[in-house]
């Protein structure tokens, strides 16, 4: 590790361990591997001004050594974790930009989901979105990106210490996911690994193999996104209705509304011959491997899961929802795909991103579906109320990527697309996705 901190750290914070490695080899200028949170605030009354957020974000940097976190090199090369010294700026990590309606915003967001962070200094930014003079009714937004190589969306709490209002005992709650030691995998069962190696497979020869009809992501690099928010009440309404846990709804809503829904190459397929659309889109689905949730770094595999790509009915989606999730939980193929410490990997750093992005190359996912808690129990910045708190995840080897998150009473869903592939298509998304929930609901 290459350190220019003066003050001592803690290297089971600091030392990146296999699972942050992952992220570091799918790391392309084409493709970065940050993921985003975007925030809405109430902006009745003043607008925050950059010297407030940048003082904030300085006063809290020195809180925690992840803070602190960069990488040199990483991709070809072997990686460096290169920490700040005393002397850093936290507040030159804060950048503010205008916007002129809802469009503006969404194209700015956009180029930032597409722009690499740079390197190597510590692997987080914040930028500020603030309307311009005439904007109206718009609001104003917060968006936080962090590289996936230092922690994964579960973990990325601790980055709202940086923002969050509170005193020291509203922010120890972040603190489990800054101090915790980084994860690591070790010691799976050798009759449970060879177990999840065959569901693997079994979930990779049923969802089609190879031959993809779902359109792949591309490396023009380009991204659009598009966020909506659903109460959570109402989601565990429509849940029990169809005699489903939240989980199983949210994933057979997003099957029916892909199926209701296509991309447009797909959906004029179908138009000429219904038989074209897939009859399974292939999904990639976060498993934290840290029951606990306290944990430092990345504890997160992913298992194959195979929606129905051609059925509008809902209570059908539901079935296979259930079904695939019950095989993930008797089966765990996660664990084939985890990055164990002691598992055998290839001794130089250039063969070992090759491996990484060939067994991606053989998965093909389609789409990544999240579906992850929320712990924060802090409401504002600065004074201002959150209105939203929306996730954004890198597009990992697909083309469509959903992430939700169950925070309180509101659930999010951030849709990053990439726009090559899929254009205009999250915007499509998110609107029949409305349609979906909103018909499921019960009619009292």
């Amino acid at each position: 590790m290459n350190s220019s901190a003066s003050t001592p750290v803690d290297a089971r914070v600091t030392e990146l361990a296999r699972p942050d490695h992952t992220y570091l080899h799918m790391d392309k200028d084409s493709a970065p591997m940050h993921w985003s949170m975007i925030l809405q605030l109430d902006t009745e009354g003043e607008l925050l001004g950059l010297d407030e957020v940048r003082a904030r974000v300085r006063e809290r940097a020195g809180l925690f050594d992840i803070f602190r976190m960069g990488v040199r090199n990483g991709r070809w090369r072997a990686p460096e974790v290169v920490l700040a010294d005393d002397g850093w700026d936290a507040g030159q990590h804060v950048s503010e930009t205008g916007f002129m309606d809802r469009a503006h915003l969404q194209r700015r967001v956009s180029a930032l989901l597409e722009t690499p962070l740079p390197r190597p200094r510590p692997f987080w930014d914040i930028t500020v979105f603030t309307p311009s003079a005439g904007a109206e009714g718009v609001g104003q937004w917060l968006l936080l990106r962090v590289h996936h190589s230092i922690s994964d969306g579960i973990a990325g709490a601790a980055f709202a210490a940086l923002l969050a209002d509170g005193g020291p005992e509203d922010l120890a709650e972040f603190e489990r996911f800054a101090t915790s030691p980084r994860f690591r995998i070790s010691g799976i069962d050798p009759e449970k690994l060879t177990e999840a190696k065959a569901a693997y497979g079994d979930q990779h020869a049923a969802g089609g193999g190879k031959k993809r009809a779902w359109p792949s992501l591309t490396k023009s690099g380009k991204r659009e996104h598009a966020l909506y928010t659903a109460s959570t009440r109402t989601l565990r309404k429509a849940a029990k209705r169809n005699d489903a846990t939240v989980h199983e709804f949210l994933l057979a809503a997003i099957g029916r509304t892909i199926s209701l829904n296509p991309p447009a190459g797909l959906d004029w397929a179908r138009s000429q011959r219904p038989e074209s659309q897939p009859d399974v889109v292939r999904v990639t689905l976060p498993v934290t491997l840290d029951e606990e949730f306290r944990h430092t770094g990345n504890a997160v595999s992913v298992a194959l899961l195979n929606l129905l790509g051609n059925e509008p009915d809902l209570a059908r989606q539901i079935e296979r929802a259930q079904s695939e999730l019950g095989t993930i939980a008797e089966r765990k193929p996660e664990l084939f795909l985890a990055a164990a410490d002691d598992l055998p990997r290839a001794p130089i750093w250039g063969l070992q991103r090759a491996i990484v992005n060939a067994s991606m190359s053989h998965m093909h996912p389609d789409i990544h579906i999240g579906i992850n808690p929320g712990f924060s129990k802090v409401r504002s910045v600065l004074g201002k109320s959150i209105v939203t708190l929306t996730p954004l995840s890198p597009l990992a080897g697909y083309s469509l990527s959903v992430t939700t998150l169950i925070l309180g009473h509101s659930t999010t869903f951030g849709v990053v697309t990439d726009s090559q592939a899929l254009p205009g298509y999250a915007e499509r998304f998110v609107a029949t996705l409305d349609e979906v929930l909103q018909e499921a609901l019960p009619s009292t």
